[in-house]
């Protein structure tokens, strides 16, 4: 049955009746066995199916299949309501390893209550050093993300290390994208080591408009103490933010860890793939994505539409949504007013009530 109602659910991505209905069996299987392994997957035969022909119909889903990751970041933003200042964005690289083959996927999120949802994802390729990404990446990534919204309704966009350069932060800067960008030690302010501006006994922090890289930008650092942090002080520039407000607003670039943790051995398992090819990857990240968006989405349902128990407290949001769909899912029996609820919910245009941005 709600399969049924996926199918009904992303029509807006324009695949045909048998692409449709694959995807939304892929997703309820996702679902379900929480994990992205095809040979696991194949088991949901609904149809009665022998598990090879299930597993046969999912290889050519990604072998043959054009899902547009550009329409699956549009249906995932039409879900959530524009805040008043603008989107908050998070970019970031998560990677493993399969054999000898480097996975690393550039992905940019929209931050929801604390927590980044990919809206755009690219697969870089093999020759790039240790899987960093290069300027035209993030160029690329970024033009996809313009499409999907305008650039004076970008509030902000966090980033960590990676993504500092001169040739990048003005292209950004260009576009009118607000930016808060960590920085290494050793990079020169104005005319000076980062790491000078700060010791131990600065512990409210520094603020000031410097030059960095050729460029007039806002710089602010502070002490921070973390047990088991490699680093005990943080740098940020950006050109938009200053002082205590450009490093506050830096901290919203951890929605996006969250967000790959759940991918991976908190949610999906989005390591067990078998898939290298960037295109196939590209298509299975697509399917996560969805699967964490309905996960978490229902999760903040739940946690603002009923009472809340000890146990209930004691799990993520994202948590609590995926084990109580894996519940209706399991538990055919279960009152037709509980699953009524559930398929109400998803058919509803946004969900405006459950999202804090």
């Amino acid at each position: 049955m709600l399969n049924d109602h996926l199918v009904t659910e992303l029509a807006a991505l324009n695949l045909n009746l048998a692409r449709l209905k694959c995807l939304a069996l892929l997703l309820s299987s996702m679902l379900r066995h929480r994990t992205v392994n095809l040979t696991i997957l194949a088991t949901e035969n609904l149809s009665g199916a022998k598990n090879e022909s299930c597993y046969r119909r999912f290889q050519n889903f990604f072998l043959k299949t054009t899902l547009c990751c550009i329409s699956v970041g549009g249906f995932i933003l039409s879900k959530i309501p524009k805040p008043q200042k603008g989107w908050t964005l998070s970019m970031d690289r998560t990677n493993w390893k399969y054999g000898k083959r480097h996975i690393n996927i550039l992905t940019v999120g929209v931050t929801v209550n604390n927590i980044a949802i990919p809206i755009v994802w690219k697969v870089l390729p093999q020759k790039t050093k240790r899987g960093n990404s290069h300027t035209r990446h993030r160029k690329a990534l970024l033009s996809k993300v313009l499409r999907l919204m305008q650039a004076k309704d970008i509030y902000l966009l966090a980033m960590d290390r990676e993504f500092g350069g001169r040739e990048w932060l003005k292209w950004l800067d260009k576009k009118g994208v607000g930016y808060v960008v960590r920085v290494k030690s050793n990079t020169i302010i104005g005319k000076k080591l980062a790491h000078k501006y700060s010791s131990t006994r600065n512990r409210k922090g520094c603020y000031l408009r410097q030059s960095v890289w050729g460029m007039d930008v806002f710089f602010s650092c502070k002490v921070i103490h973390c047990k088991g942090r490699r680093d005990d002080r943080l740098y940020v520039i950006s050109n938009r933010f200053s002082g205590k407000e450009a490093l506050e607003l830096y901290q919203l670039r951890w929605g996006i860890e969250l967000l790959f943790s759940h991918l991976k051995k908190r949610g999906f398992q989005l390591e067990a793939t078998h898939m290298t090819e960037a295109k196939k990857l590209e298509k299975l990240f697509a399917l996560v994505s969805l699967a964490f968006l309905f996960s978490f989405a229902w999760g903040c349902e739940l946690r603002s539409s009923r009472k809340q128990t000890k146990a209930m407290k004691r799990k993520s949001i994202f948590r609590l949504g995926l084990e109580d769909i894996i519940r209706l899912l399991n538990n055919p029996h279960l009152p037709s007013e509980e699953r009524k609820a559930f398929t109400d919910w998803l058919k509803s245009p946004y969900w405006a009530k459950i999202f804090v941005v």
